[in-house]
């Protein structure tokens, strides 16, 4: 089946209503999602989708809150998400974001209480595409742990950068800062591929090259995390 980019937002967007999202927050959240599934990200595109929806029905996601955002500073804008998506106050924030960045010649955005944003590049991007230059970066449970060992120590610390192009589309780098990302090894898993040697550990802390094993360590090091 091939659906357009605007088909495509229309069924999540209609998907995130039914799971509990509210109008807001189910555009924002569709529109970020097809934009990773347009860019090739799949693994943090209509796959990871599915991730949200299932938080919305179990209630680990308010698809309901109201972001609120503060202003403490005048180049600083911050947002409590009060547990609902990350996308909603962003949203809400990057035109002001951007006003001030053009005015005092940078700007800061902050959220907290949020669920998993998906695909960093997508905020940088956006910022990129209205003539500034970015930076975004997130915090996480702790799941790598160093070689030799399963006790997590940090967390995959996923960054992005991206500026604007004399010509064409902006320029954004979107990375994780460990050998790989989570939603990378669970396709691996899920299409049945192994994994390239250097990517993960199994729950004895041994190198493995099998999907599988690494989720079990993963979710090993998220139990002692807890």
């Amino acid at each position: 089946m091939q659906l357009s980019l605007d088909q495509a937002t229309g069924l999540c967007r209609m998907a995130a209503l039914g799971a509990g999202a509210n109008e807001e927050a189910a555009q924002s959240l569709a529109a970020s999602i097809v934009a990773a599934e347009a860019e090739g990200l799949s693994t943090v595109g209509l796959s990871h989708f599915i991730d949200y929806l299932e938080a919305l029905e179990a209630g680990r996601i308010d698809g309901k809150a109201e972001p609120v955002i503060t202003r403490p500073a005048l180049a600083v804008y911050l947002s409590d998400a009060r547990g609902g998506l990350a996308h909603t106050g962003f949203d809400r924030t990057i035109d002001d974001l951007a006003k001030a960045a053009r005015l005092f010649g940078v700007a800061i955005f902050s959220q907290k209480n949020a669920y998993t944003c998906g695909a960093l590049g997508y905020f940088t991007g956006r910022l990129a595409a209205l003539g500034l230059v970015s930076f975004a970066a997130t915090n996480g449970p702790a799941v790598l742990a160093g070689s030799g060992s399963v006790k997590p120590v940090y967390c995959t610390n996923p960054m992005s950068f991206a500026a604007p192009a004399a010509d064409g589309a902006p320029l954004v780098i979107d990375q994780s800062s460990s050998a790989t990302a989570f939603v990378n090894i669970r396709k691996a898993a899920e299409d049945g591929r192994k994994i390239p040697e250097g990517w993960a550990l199994d729950a004895s802390g041994n190198p493995t090259t099998d999907p599988a094993a690494a989720l079990r360590m993963l979710t090993k090091a998220v139990a002692l995390d807890d």
